[in-house]
């Protein structure tokens, strides 16, 4: 077992393999969002007791602690029991004469990257589709040009963003066998992981897909 030394206490942590990436199903997604401060201070601090993360829970005004102790440990059970975060060590500290040992907590991968939009909200295909109707319709008011049909402006939409998932696949693919990226990843919150993806997907099928790119230049009939 590794040991961190300080003037207080010593860390004890647990040897066992941190995965890179972890790809998380729509509950655990949901529950990842809902306890966002959680999986954040653990990818910055890595280990942490459960008093340390009841700290973070503190609230400006009023200085007051916004939940109980208990309520922290009810929280770390069900992100425990959804492979989150898992017990990583344990730390003992001297004070007074006395030892205290306490459980560390870290997160189950290095790298969360979340469910598919659609799979943790049943109902967002529908949606989608009804925003491209919306869409259409303010491409159709703010030009004279009359569009293209919408059944080929829907396709061409959905051909787009069929792209931009296989581009996205392969930056996965990728980060954990390229140090830059599985280091630059590292350091991004959960929400942002999943946003530099999307960009950097949209922008390869700009680059990479040009046809693509072709077709949405010519949304608007020619006169």
């Amino acid at each position: 077992m590794a040991k961190k030394e300080d003037k207080k206490y010593k860390d004890y942590i647990d040897d066992f393999d941190m995965p890179i990436i972890k790809f998380l199903d729509a509950k655990q997604t949901l529950l990842a969002e809902e306890h966002f401060e959680i999986i954040k201070a653990l990818r910055i601090n890595k280990h942490m007791t459960a008093k340390e993360i009841h700290e973070l829970y503190i609230d400006k005004d009023t200085k007051k602690h916004q939940y109980t102790i208990k309520t922290i440990y009810r929280y770390l059970e069900k992100l425990e029991g959804h492979d989150l975060v898992q017990i990583s060590g344990h730390r003992i500290t001297k004070k007074e004469g006395k030892r205290l040992t306490e459980q560390l907590y870290t997160r189950t991968a290095n790298i969360y990257f979340k469910a598919k939009k659609e799979e943790v909200y049943p109902d967002l295909a529908e949606k989608r589709r009804d925003s491209y109707k919306k869409l259409y319709t303010v491409l159709q008011e703010i030009d004279d040009t009359p569009l293209i049909s919408f059944e080929e402006f829907e396709k061409l939409l959905i051909e787009k963003f069929d792209s931009e998932q296989e581009f996205n696949r392969k930056v996965v693919e990728i980060i954990s066998e390229n140090k830059v990226l599985t280091d630059l990843y590292t350091e991004m919150d959960i929400d942002i992981v999943n946003h530099i993806n999307d960009l950097a997907s949209m922008l390869l099928v700009f680059a990479k897909k040009p046809e693509i790119i072709k077709k949405l230049q010519n949304i608007y009939k020619k006169k």
